[in-house]
């Protein structure tokens, strides 16, 4: 689904979807109209692929130029990423370092956060985008009974995406469930409770209706459908209103699933992010980016890492070989110290450690090629005889360890350099800015590790270290798969959510995890090194703020969430 059709997302959704005075007045030359060109089986399908293409403004991608909210909402304020710092755009950081500390903070944090009213607006778009393929279909002519249901049964599966997002986020939310033709000035907020029903309502219903492997790459499946249940029925699991039988569940669609054949672990965890393997066995599902240049391109390639050029010499602004970098997302010490370098391929396969001169730099002594910024492992010996050892056969190069691999901003006393998240790495990439490789959504490694974490609530331990053990067997250097495993005696909460962080790093899952395991205070405070310094991070935090301009566009009483002004 390299080439997703995206003329009526901009030249029919735009205007039947979120009409506005203006719009109304616009002169039709085509005669085409929502009423008639959704009707056929072509304009239906061109629909359905715009509900796809929503995936790509929800997870970040950079819409009209404009910078998005949602990996902020993923990555910030949690225990393996520190808050870098924004980047100049046109010589202004604008509101961006503001919005970007009330979200890794929390102290300040505010219903005017942009960040967060961009995430809920891009969100309850593509719900909206997905509302009116289900209410449309029906209306299609020309489409077989089996092909409408199979398209009905994807944008539902995309629908409780989004609000499982959604609900996360903000708690309560409105449940609007249909086409939005004319003007609606209020919407009453529903019960988490009441979101969480829908969910899985809507998933159980959609499921049978999939195919089991998609026609197109990118498209929902069942496996789709099953994989996002699971993580449903997990995260329920820990709520209030929770199901008696809710981790049970998912453990069980998530071992079917593990079981199905459909779908099967890489060789090795660097294969699953290789530029030339985007539709491996082991990705359920993922965001789709044409390689014309005709669509936007992602960004999570370079979100966490540092301006090279900026932050030393030898490197040239604009080179293709490292990208520019936007150093929003500081890994923090205490993710590089969750790996075992000496047994785990993850850490290799995860961080780059090592960046060559791509200039010639003559009154220093540096020409392009030569090692500049070297990363010793953090958890292996580097003594200052190994640093004399290894600068006598690299002489341009600094050695950075780690007590240095901080932000440098807020006093916090880093180097502003660190072993960048290499593993997004686009290596057919034609900006230096974004990237047209896909970005997963759900892979098997992911399901697995949502089988463990459930098979542990239920107290099935035994079946919870194995299904770690067997990724931890797939992440073993060669020849270490027996010193990866571990036993009933290593297994808590806490050592699942540090192999989640091993394991799906950078993959916007964090707040998520935290937030469900109810770990997100603890930890946060303890190892994001500026949340810890504000020290106002409490239970109100769990949920984010209603943004400001949906409350004062509400005709009637929208209320916010507790604790927020």
């Amino acid at each position: 689904m390299k080439s997703i059709n995206k003329y009526i997302l901009i030249s029919l959704l735009a205007v039947f979807l979120f009409s506005c005075e203006d719009f109304l007045e616009e002169e039709n030359k085509s005669n085409i109209t929502a009423e008639n060109y959704f009707t056929s089986a072509a304009g239906y399908e061109s629909l359905v692929n715009a509900a796809y293409t929503t995936l790509r403004g929800t997870i970040g991608t950079p819409l009209g130029g404009s910078e998005r909210g949602a990996p902020y909402l993923f990555c910030s304020g949690v225990d393996i990423f520190n808050r870098g710092e924004s980047i100049l755009v046109g010589g202004s950081y604008e509101s961006r370092d503001i919005y970007s500390s009330q979200l890794n903070e929390y102290g300040t944090l505010d219903a005017q956060n942009g960040f967060v009213s961009s995430f809920y607006t891009d969100f309850y778009y593509a719900v909206q985008v997905c509302n009116t393929a289900v209410a449309r279909a029906n209306s299609v002519v020309d489409l077989n009974d089996s092909r409408k249901q199979q398209l009905l049964a994807e944008v539902k599966v995309l629908r409780a995406y989004y609000y499982y997002h959604l609900v996360e986020q903000f708690g309560a939310v409105p449940l609007v469930t249909e086409e939005i033709i004319n003007a609606n000035t209020h919407f009453e907020r529903t019960s988490e409770e009441q979101v969480y029903q829908f969910i899985i309502s809507e998933l159980e219903a959609a499921v049978g209706d999939l195919p089991a492997v998609p026609e197109e790459f990118g498209r929902a499946t069942k496996g789709a459908a099953n994989h996002l249940l699971s993580l449903v029925y997990l995260t329920r699991g820990y709520k209030s209103f929770a199901g008696a039988d809710d981790f049970s569940k998912s453990a069980s669609l998530a071992d079917a699933l593990i079981n199905s054949g459909t779908y099967s672990l890489q060789n090795t965890f660097s294969e699953v992010f290789d530029r030339d393997n985007e539709t491996n066995s082991e990705i359920i599902l993922s965001v789709q980016y044409g390689t014309d240049g005709s669509s936007e391109g992602s960004n999570q390639t370079n979100q966490f890492g540092w301006l090279l050029y900026e932050k030393g010499q030898g490197y040239l602004a604009g080179d293709m070989t490292y990208h520019n970098q936007y150093p929003q997302f500081t890994p923090s010490q205490f993710l590089y110290r969750l790996f075992n370098t000496s047994i785990d391929s993850r850490y290799d396969g995860t961080f780059k450690s090592e960046y060559f001169a791509t200039l010639d730099v003559p009154s220093l002594g540096i020409s392009k090629g030569d090692l500049r910024n070297y990363f010793p492992k953090p958890d292996q010996p580097f003594t200052i005889q190994d640093s004399l050892d290894f600068m006598s056969q690299h002489p341009a190069a600094e050695i950075i360890t780690i007590d240095r691999w901080l932000p440098d901003i807020e006093s916090v006393g880093g180097s502003g350099k660190f072993p960048m998240i290499w593993k997004f790495y686009d290596s057919k990439a034609n900006s230096v800015w974004t990237s047209t490789k896909d970005v997963i959504l759900f892979r098997l490694a992911e399901t697995y590790l949502i089988a463990a974490e459930a098979y542990f609530k239920t107290g099935d331990i035994t079946k919870a270290v194995s299904r770690i053990n067997s990724l931890r067997t797939r992440a073993a250097i060669p020849g270490k798969a027996t010193e990866m495993q571990i036993d009933a005696s290593d297994i808590d909460i806490d050592f699942i959510l540090d192999e989640r962080a091993r394991e799906l790093a950078g993959e916007y899952k964090r707040w998520y995890d935290l937030k469900r395991t109810g770990k997100l205070l603890e930890r946060t405070m303890t190892y994001n090194v500026l949340a810890k310094r504000i020290n106002k991070l409490d239970s109100h935090h769990l949920v984010r703020p209603i943004p400001q301009s949906v409350i004062d566009r509400d005709s009637d009483e929208f209320p916010q969430n507790l604790g927020y002004n």
